[in-house]
């Protein structure tokens, strides 16, 4: 540069200094590692720490993980550490009705509510499994009529007992509403966690469960790329004035009205 007056040129150079200086500096190395996350137990969507992506039920701990809550339970039951194992082991997971796809190794788990009950038991209670559907894949009947004929107290020849209120449930416990009249229609589903009455609704026993649905209230399908199939989330049994289930809140403690009233809801336990 032909510069005629020395001191504007050096106060010039160093004004363009000041105005550009960083420009061609190289962006800061990024680190090749992710962005530190909590991933929940149901391997489907990764969320980041601190987001809060599910609904929760009254008398539920928000700031607690589903992982978290699964993870604090304490119980020997094997129909409870089977359905936490394949809950566990779940990388794909849809619902449908038969026929129904289960790859353990690639932990896909593609059935109805049926399916996932049949398939914990096929595993964790063989010989129990056999006698429910009498050498035959039972129906939600099967296990109806099964277990509408257990005592309370003394268990059959199986280990089973017959669990009367649903605040009594306990962790492993099977449960399932059926409309007497139609044999296609019902539910079922396992006890994941340990019952707690809603505090805001004391006709509702609020119940963490393991099932093959949709989503529930602070339910691990929730913002999952799986919306429908293998999953846990907080259901409501309605009970009457003298415990008995009469009714469930699907959202439990969100949902405002109880469905299936007038059907049998049942629920089993394998003592062992």
């Amino acid at each position: 540069m032909d510069c005629r007056f020395p001191t504007v040129c050096v106060l010039l150079i160093l004004v363009l200094f000041a105005a550009f200086g960083g420009c061609t500096t190289a962006p800061a190395p990024q680190s090749a590692t992710a962005p530190v996350s909590v991933t929940s137990v149901t391997p489907e969507k990764t969320v980041p720490a601190g987001t809060d992506t599910t609904s929760h039920a009254a008398g539920t701990t928000p700031a607690l993980s589903i992982a978290a809550q699964l993870t604090a339970v304490k119980t020997d039951n094997i129909i409870w550490r089977e359905a936490f194992r394949m809950f566990s082991n779940m990388k794909s997971t849809e619902y449908v009705h038969p026929p129904y796809t289960v790859d353990e190794p690639a932990g896909i788990y593609k059935f109805d509510c049926l399916g996932f009950i049949d398939h914990v038991l096929m595993n964790a209670d063989p010989a129990g499994y056999k006698v429910i559907g009498k050498g035959v894949n039972p129906s939600i009947e099967s296990y109806a009529g099964y277990f509408n004929k257990l005592d309370t107290k003394t268990p059959d020849a199986g280990g089973w007992t017959r669990v009367a209120h649903p605040v009594d449930l306990k962790p492993g416990d099977v449960c399932l509403w059926l409309t007497p009249s139609t044999l296609d229609t019902g539910h079922m589903w396992i006890i994941a966690g340990e019952p707690k009455v809603n505090p805001k609704r004391n006709d509702e026993v609020l119940v963490r469960i393991f099932d093959a649905s949709i989503a529930h209230s602070d339910d691990s399908r929730t913002g999952s790329a799986y919306k429908n199939g293998l999953g846990s989330g907080i259901l409501g049994m309605m009970v009457d004035g003298e415990s008995n289930p009469v009714g469930l809140y699907w959202d439990g403690g969100v949902s405002t009205v109880a469905g299936e009233k007038g059907t049998t809801i049942v629920c089993g336990r394998l003592n062992r």
